[in-house]
């Protein structure tokens, strides 16, 4: 059974209950079994409480007043109340018989929950654009006339700006599809390390021009996108 409230969803089968917004709540003990019981009944008193805890144990008001304050805490609503010896639901309560659409929705809920948690660990490493805007004025210079220095510049900053990107994709997306490799041919062909040589400085032209517009296309989906989920979420991929 589902019991819906305006401020938390509680699954009897599951034992859990979520907030309004679909966090799950650490709510455990007499306190979790006093809000079913409330949800069931709506209402009573210090007797039945105490019976459906446990009837050979005596509970008192002190005990069902604790139970009652730290449900209010944990769901941060007042939906207990108590008077003239009553303690009831405060609120509506929607009762849903659960179907397996019902099971597989609530199911959800802890799906939902590490997403979020994904989501903030994307947060944690924000993608920088300045990598990319070097790399890709280094690149459009290099059509003019420089000594030998420059074009080592040119392939160390290329080479670390798409090892970044790779990286991003890698760790953060945890994507290995068609820009994280693509990105990994474009390191392997700058590096400064074993660097590759073609006399040809026309085909240079080409791949320089070719980089530029893949780091590009990296800010303009940085600007539009917020976060390179795209790059996860391809059909391509």
């Amino acid at each position: 059974m589902l019991f819906k409230h305006q401020y938390f969803t509680l699954d009897d089968r599951s034992k859990k209950v979520f907030d309004e917004n679909k966090k799950e709540l650490r709510l455990t003990g007499n306190a979790f079994r006093m809000l079913i019981f409330l949800c069931e009944r709506i209402s009573a008193n210090l007797t039945e409480i105490g019976e459906y805890f446990d009837s050979a144990k005596d509970y008192n008001e002190n005990h069902l007043r604790q139970y009652k304050y730290k449900i209010n805490t944990v769901t941060g609503h007042d939906v207990i109340g108590y008077r003239n010896g009553i303690y009831s639901i405060i609120g509506d309560i929607i009762k849903q018989e659960k179907t397996d659409e019902s099971y597989r929705n609530t199911s959800l809920l802890q799906d939902e929950r590490v997403i979020l948690k994904n989501n903030s660990n994307e947060e944690s490493m924000k993608l920088s654009i300045i990598p990319a805007i070097i790399s890709i004025l280094l690149l459009l210079l290099s059509f003019l006339h420089w000594p030998y220095g420059y074009y080592v510049i040119l392939r160390i900053a290329v080479t670390c700006s798409a090892v970044y990107y790779a990286y991003y994709s890698y760790s953060v997306l945890k994507s290995q599809g068609f820009w994280f490799w693509g990105l990994i041919i474009m390191a392997i062909v700058f590096n400064p390390i074993v660097p590759i040589y073609l006399y040809d400085k026309t085909v240079w032209s080409y791949i320089d021009v070719v980089a530029a517009i893949v780091f590009l296309a990296l800010i303009f989906l940085y600007k539009y996108k917020k976060k390179l989920r795209i790059i996860k979420t391809s059909p391509n991929l």
